[in-house]
């Protein structure tokens, strides 16, 4: 369910929440703080209008062929060892994950931050198995201990400051030193205590996914901390939790998604850490992968043309960002999962407009002001939508009594008729002036706390036009008569024509050839009835840049864009024997304080000339808690971006596996000035077929606590890059 159970309606939670001037206060700070972080990013992108008309036509590329793209999506999976479970509602999600833990032999799991399990009340629904299921990311985390809801999608601790943490900490957490202090670091600190064993010793993961490629197979999940890195690879069993509208046709897509999603969310140029994987890797990563693909009510958006562009939504959080409304009710007045403008919009959608009080006022949740739409990364009208959905609102209640139903029905028939409405605008005059009144009685006295009753005037606009013109004042029943009359043909409409054709699109194809069962094939069932026969076919424009300008140096621009995300980096020159870069390593784990370092078993033996430490070799036999005592582990990578300052591991020669960069303190990481490429267009090209990858930007870092940007949480706490000219 994606409304909280016993939820006010919207106006009385708004209320309340407009009463609290701490929360207001925690909120005025931090969406201005991220406001002003994510205009300096996008202002970086003289081509921000482009990637933004690409978000939008492949999110609709996806939406009008869904049910293909799913198809190919499962097949993909399957063919790479993952096994694929259709939902079509939140108890058959629930079912399956409990059933999948079960099966594991497990009695607990750990979590990545996840909308969609959020929706589907997953948590209370393994509570109630005997499973207990621990949040990893610090705010959900923060939620969790103080059993309370989340209000924000990037944030969901926003509404809580550092003194009322640190309290919730020293309560929660037996392991919180009793001095524990408010200062972030040391908050991130038990925060990463509290979750460590937690992280080495689980056997189940539950995550969701931002993006899964439907050409691919693969899945992408983006975050900052590395709780994301350690649920992905660490256990056993991985159990991803995905809508069915997270996914995007092609490879080449997310070129375009992984430079909106982070410079939107976080503002940044790229997030910290980015996984990709597909299915299952024998030796790295998780025994067992299950997909998890849910409907439970997205169809129904799906089926409204209005409507489904809700479904393009990527979880950004950048509407409730600018939203006015929100700023001053935050996020729980939404009485939902999905707060903010988007989800005003989308929570009608999946629950139906009038499922609930909740749903049926978020509709107006808004002051149509379109901050929204200026600011989202794939064009999601969200007035537009509002406005629908009121219509909807209003369409569900059509002959229901009520005093504001009868006063419309009264105006309407006077409006309809030249003498009524005369009439009634003589009896407005006189009763004005007789009553003399400036102020509304009883329940209509709010109008008029801050405005006047304005005077009646002396005269209608007819009775005026009357004496200043010789032209008789006919009214539109006569007009339309003297049409009929005169057989000119049928009467003129009051309002503007609606075309509802549709274009004409792609056939409705068949779908790949995949094992579906009674929930997949109805799922695709409800997709195929609610795209209808008649599809559009959506062209991507990618006139966005592709390549940096040829004047740019990318070696010096990747080190100072990998600077600015707190790396550490040490440039030095290509001597041919590769002395120059085994002193920088050498001198770089010195500094770290590093006697023990781990190394892929396939490492250039030369960069490990001048270390003087225990070097491990890893093949592949080193557990996760040997990982965990050793103090730095070196690595290569495949490529590195400069314009975001990014290294990408594909698990090739000189990286090792997943785990390896993952659970020691310290990564040193040998970046050759061949390997940089300019854009994230380029990184996507060059790593095209790989089975898993990990974007790096920097070290593991949170800003969940008042925004404050904390260094090292769940992955390395240092990064140290040894840039090879």
């Amino acid at each position: 369910m994606s409304v909280w159970m016993g939820m006010p309606a919207f106006p009385d939670a708004a209320r309340k929440a407009l009463a609290d001037s701490q929360l207001r206060a925690n909120l005025r700070a931090a969406t201005g703080t991220i406001r002003a972080k994510r205009a300096a990013v996008v202002a970086e992108r003289a081509d921000w209008p482009e990637l933004r008309a690409a978000g939008r036509a492949i999110k609709d590329r996806a939406l009008r062929d869904l049910d293909n793209h799913l198809s190919l999506l499962a097949e993909r999976v399957t063919a790479a060892g993952g096994v694929v479970h259709w939902a079509r509602d939140a108890a058959e999600a629930n079912r399956t994950v409990v059933g999948l833990v079960r099966a594991a032999g497990a009695a607990e799991v750990v979590k990545v931050k996840s909308m969609a399990t959020q929706e589907i009340e997953l948590n209370e629904a393994l509570a109630a198995a005997g499973i207990a299921a621990y949040e990893t990311d610090l705010a959900e985390l923060i939620v969790q201990l103080g059993h309370d809801r989340p209000s924000h999608i990037l944030v969901p601790a926003i509404h809580r400051n550092r003194t009322q943490i640190r309290d919730l900490f020293r309560r929660t957490m037996p392991e919180a030193p009793p001095d524990l202090t408010d200062d972030p670091e040391a908050l991130a600190a038990a925060a990463r205590e509290h979750l460590r064993r937690k992280f080495l010793a689980a056997r189940v993961a539950v995550s969701g996914a931002n993006f899964a490629v439907a050409e691919t197979g693969a899945l992408v999940v983006v975050e900052s901390e590395g709780n994301g890195r350690m649920c992905l690879t660490l256990p056993e069993v991985l159990i991803s939790v995905v809508g069915i509208e997270k996914v995007i046709p092609t490879w080449t897509d997310l070129e375009v998604m992984l430079q909106l999603l982070p410079r939107s969310s976080t503002g940044e140029r790229m997030n910290p850490y980015t996984s990709v994987w597909r299915g299952v890797r024998p030796g790295d990563g998780p025994r067992e992968f299950h997909l998890v693909l849910l409907d439970n009510g997205r169809t129904d958006a799906l089926a409204d043309e209005v409507g489904r562009d809700a479904l393009r939504c990527i979880r950004c959080s950048a509407c409730l960002n600018v939203c006015p409304v929100y700023e001053r009710a935050g996020g729980h007045a939404y009485g939902s999962v999905y707060p903010g403008p988007i989800g005003a919009i989308l929570t009608p959608q999946l629950r139906g407009v009038d499922a609930d009080p909740v749903s049926r006022t978020l509709p107006y949740a808004s002051t149509l002001c379109g901050a929204c739409y200026e600011v989202c990364p794939v064009l999601i009208d969200i007035p537009r939508s509002l406005v629908h959905l009121r219509a909807k609102v209003v369409d569900v209640h059509r002959g229901t009594p009520s005093a504001e139903r009868a006063a419309m029905t009264l105006a309407a028939k006077t409006f309809a008729s030249p003498r009524r409405f005369a009439l009634a605008q003589r009896l407005v005059r006189f009763g004005a002036r007789l009553l003399r009144r400036t102020r509304l009685p009883g329940p209509h006295s709010g109008w008029t706390d801050a405005r006047d009753i304005p005077p009646p005037p002396d005269h209608t606009f007819r009775e005026w036009w009357a004496t200043r013109t010789d032209t008789p004042v006919v009214d539109h029943a006569t007009r339309e008569r003297a049409r009929l009359d005169s057989g000119t043909g049928a009467p003129e409409r009051d309002g503007p024509r609606e075309d509802h054709a549709r274009g004409a699109g792609g056939e409705l194809g068949a779908g790949n050839d995949v094992v579906l069962g009674p929930g997949g094939a109805e799922v695709l069932a409800r997709v195929r009835s609610a795209l209808g026969s008649a599809r559009e076919d959506v062209e991507v424009p990618r006139e966005y840049a592709h390549a940096v300008e040829d004047d740019v140096d990318v070696v010096a621009l990747f080190a100072e864009r990998a600077a600015d995300y707190r790396a550490v980096v040490r440039r030095v020159a290509g001597d041919g024997g590769g002395t120059a870069a085994a002193a920088a390593v050498g001198q770089a784990l010195r500094e770290l304080g590093a006697a023990s370092v781990v190394v892929p078993d396939d490492l250039p033996a030369e960069l490990l000339s001048q270390v003087d430490g225990v070097v491990l070799r890893d093949r592949g036999d080193l557990t996760v808690d040997a990982l965990d005592r050793v103090d730095a582990v070196l690595t290569g990578c495949a490529v590195a971006v400069a314009e975001t300052g990014t290294i990408v591991l594909d698990a090739g020669t000189g990286q090792g596996r997943r785990a390896l960069s993952l659970v020691p303190d310290a990564h040193v990481c040998v970046v050759r000035a061949g390997q940089v490429v300019g854009t994230v267009p380029e990184a996507v090209a060059a790593t095209a077929g790989a089975d898993v990858l990990t974007w790096v930007s920097g070290p593991s870092a949170t800003s969940d606590i008042e925004l404050h940007r904390v260094e090292g949480v769940h992955g390395p706490r240092t990064l140290v890059i040894v840039l090879v000219d």
